[in-house]
């Protein structure tokens, strides 16, 4: 399958083998040892220790939790794929939320200039807090959303365009 992540593409394939998760990541293994408690919840071998990680996943994304750190994945279609490096080196950069949540907080203005992985918002789901990042230098052109209200995960919450 074909997962972005901060606008990077990886072409990716999960095996499982006893105790241990094989990813191909762009064609490089990783060999991970889990133990997985149900479909959503496993416990990982990462820093010479065990650690909790939480997943789930919508038509659109996957979500990963671990020791309370989120990543969110957005699965690639078929049908973006052709048109994969033009969002690539798009001229915006376009923040929605991981999952339907509430706003939290908003950590920029309009119009206010912003560097690569600058804190953006914070929205909150399932109970835990997440900070989305511009992935773009650029400035601010839009806030959509206020603190406090609630939204869907398909809501373009900021919008960053480069200078």
């Amino acid at each position: 399958m074909e997962l972005t992540y901060k606008n990077n593409l990886y072409n990716l394939d999960v095996e499982v083998q006893g105790e241990n998760c094989i990813l191909n990541i762009n064609n490089e293994k990783i060999t991970i040892p889990v133990r997985q408690f149900n479909e959503n919840i496993f416990s990982v071998f990462l820093n010479n220790k065990y650690t909790n990680a939480y997943s789930a996943e919508d038509d659109n994304h996957f979500y990963i939790n671990i020791e309370g750190e989120n990543f969110v994945f957005d699965k690639v279609k078929e049908s973006e794929n052709k048109f994969f490096d033009d969002c690539v080196s798009a001229d915006k950069d376009i923040i929605k939320p991981p999952m339907p949540g509430s706003i939290v907080k908003i950590l920029v203005e309009k119009g206010q200039k912003v560097k690569e992985n600058d804190s953006l918002i914070i929205v909150e789901a399932m109970k835990m807090e997440t900070t989305l990042y511009s992935s773009i230098d650029g400035v601010i052109t839009e806030i959509n959303v206020s603190a406090g209200q609630q939204v869907d995960s398909d809501v373009v919450l900021i919008v960053v365009e480069k200078e």
